[in-house]
């Protein structure tokens, strides 16, 4: 279906004049078919686009546009169109015969456009990747704008219970595949793909939107919208309306009610917040975190009312708040970022209480202010507002295991996994999970596939040397953390964990050079200090219990997110019978009715 353009028309100033056809003539001749089969395309999705003067509309075309339909419905097939001079009585034979044939013709049209365009039966696509939209402005610098639409429609389709959405950093990677759909989707393991592109001008943006099926390949729906940038939020749920119709997904009256309300952005305030996001996305370094905020608060100074920036900056104090970045009193640094998390939650809460996002990060607040019960509602919250949001699903198997529920953590990690297959945090967590709820090989299949996608990520050597300390197999563990070592030498909770390990097998001067280490590293950090915790492993390992409370009680009121692994962190083991571990737990109110991991 083509879209007709507001009454004032307007000139995208990309692609170039010779991308664009600027009739039906013109259209027909690229496709090199007859203008009437053209014409028919566009009822199956053909991307027309049409500028209505006072008598008629001009219809044009983007050649890069009808490339991606057509490579996506290469099985349509045209009947050849055959004329020639006939006697009368033979025309009118024909003729005859010519509606006859219509008549068929139109009747096995219609039970095939049924077929192939209402799509498959219901219940038969229960998961779909939305493919990073492409940028078709011919600037690079422009990628974030097509990125940040791509997240935003995750996130919007996310909000349907039914239907199982991809997370944004397992897609985000296609970005330049050459890999087929059918492989893309294999990869995933997924039905359905959404593909498409997106064109930004001055003051229009044009989205245009292909679903198909992955096996057997079809092509299921094509749309092209043309908006003024305000209001690209109801755009974005008008796509997300239009693919639950075409999978036939059910949708509960409330996901409805989510998604046909929408409110007008500030188009900067947008843009600002799509830089942050593309800002907070990359490594977590201070310059990125100091311009991700700076980008939000511009978002929130041209929009007060733009509910996803508040929860962005709420994600961002979360998860930089152990670098302290923009901090200036050490002491107060991780109260104050716990703070500011807390304030910038409320704020998008209070603007929005559907926003997913928001609550996932006052779950984390709640977390680390020991509030079990506050923390699980928001994370309920958060995973019933968008049930394919990974990242809230992996905090709450966190959450859950922390407090001993093991068998309801690993359900949590497994649908996280689902929706973020390739995701190193998610799978490394998940990792953690299993070992607790004692499914070792999955355990140990989930951990492996993030070592061997990044060998350096230290959290999943971690995850499998805490296993092997809780089975006493102190040389795997040993091997496991040397490992990682090798690819950072100076990372504080492997040499911290290596220490632990050292002194439980006697090697105490081996344990004692690493805590030297460690404090060689503390100090060279200043006004950002590491984590107590590598200094609590090293010394319970070497069974200096006075040390290790010493940073213990330190991490407590610091509020670690690492202290809510209390009651079940191997490392932890030789402090167990220690009245003032089970004065820590009373304090945080962790539940102890049952018995602790070995270690």
């Amino acid at each position: 279906m083509g879209v007709v353009s507001p009454s004032t028309p307007h000139e995208f100033s990309e692609p170039a004049a010779s991308e664009r056809l600027d009739s039906w003539k013109e259209i027909a001749a690229y496709l090199k078919r007859d203008e009437s089969t053209v014409r028919r395309w566009e009822e199956e999705g053909l991307p027309i686009h049409r500028l209505p003067h006072k008598k008629k509309a001009t219809v044009y075309a983007f050649k890069s546009e009808l490339d991606v339909w057509w490579s996506d419905g290469r099985s349509r097939l045209d009947a050849a169109v055959i004329t020639g001079p006939t006697s009368s009585r033979g025309r009118l034979r024909w003729v005859a015969v010519g509606v006859t044939l219509l008549v068929v013709a139109l009747a096995l049209t219609v039970a095939e456009r049924q077929r192939v365009f209402r799509g498959p039966r219901v219940g038969e696509i229960g998961s779909i990747a939305v493919l990073p939209l492409k940028n078709l402005s011919g600037d690079s610098g422009q990628d974030y704008f097509a990125d940040g639409m791509t997240e935003a429609l995750i996130t919007e389709l996310g909000k349907i219970g039914s239907l199982q959405v991809l997370s944004y950093q397992s897609v985000i990677r296609y970005r330049q595949t050459a890999e087929s759909l059918p492989q893309i989707a294999r990869e995933l393991n997924v039905v359905a793909v959404l593909e498409g592109s997106v064109l930004r001008s001055e003051n229009r943006v044009r989205i245009t939107a292909n679903l198909l099926q992955a096996a057997p390949e079809r092509h299921l729906w094509a749309e092209s919208f043309e908006f003024d940038p305000r209001d690209v939020l109801a755009v974005q749920r008008e796509v997300a309306q239009e693919v639950a119709r075409q999978t036939q997904v059910s949708l509960t009256p409330q996901e409805r009610a989510r998604l046909t309300t929408s409110q007008r952005v500030d188009p900067e305030a947008y843009e600002a917040y799509l830089l942050g996001r593309a800002y907070f996305y990359k490594a977590r370094t201070a310059t990125n975190s100091m311009r991700a905020k700076e980008y939000f608060e511009k978002a929130i100074a041209k929009d007060s009312g733009y509910a996803a920036a508040y929860a962005s900056m709420a994600e961002l104090y979360i998860w930089t708040s152990s670098g302290g970045t923009w901090m200036t009193d050490p002491n107060a640094k991780y109260r104050e970022a716990r703070l500011r998390a807390r304030e910038w939650a409320e704020k998008a809460l209070a603007v929005d209480d559907t926003l997913a996002e928001a609550h996932n990060a006052l779950a984390m607040v709640k977390q680390v202010e020991w509030d079990w019960t506050g923390a699980e509602q928001e994370y309920r919250r958060a995973i019933e507002l968008n049930p394919s949001y990974a990242m809230a699903r992996i905090s709450y198997a966190i959450h859950i295991y922390a407090l001993q529920r093991f068998e309801e953590a690993a359900a949590q990690a497994e649908r996280a996994q689902q929706l973020d297959p390739v995701s190193p945090f998610v799978n490394t967590w998940a990792g953690a999970a299993y070992f607790f709820a004692g499914r070792v090989e999955d355990a140990r299949a989930s951990l492996q596939r993030v070592l061997e996608l990044e060998p350096s990520y230290s959290d999943a050597s971690l995850v499998f040397a805490r296993n092997y300390v809780s089975k006493a197999m102190y040389q795997e563990a040993i091997v496991e953390l040397q490992t990682a070592l090798t690819f950072n030498a100076t990372e504080p909770f492997v040499l911290g964990a290596l220490a632990h390990v050292y002194g439980r097998v006697g090697r105490v001067e081996d344990a004692l050079k690493l805590v030297g280490e460690l404090k060689r590293i503390e100090a060279e950090r200043g006004n950002s200090p590491m984590s107590p915790f590598p200094f609590v492993w090293a010394y319970a390992g070497l069974g200096d219990k006075d040390q290790a409370f010493v940073w213990l009680e330190r991490s407590y009121q610091q509020r670690r997110q690492r202290m809510v692994w209390l009651n079940v962190d191997p490392l932890l083991g030789p402090l167990r019978s220690d009245a003032r571990l089970h004065d820590l737990v009373r304090r945080m109110g962790l539940p102890t009715n049952s018995p602790p991991p070995p270690g």
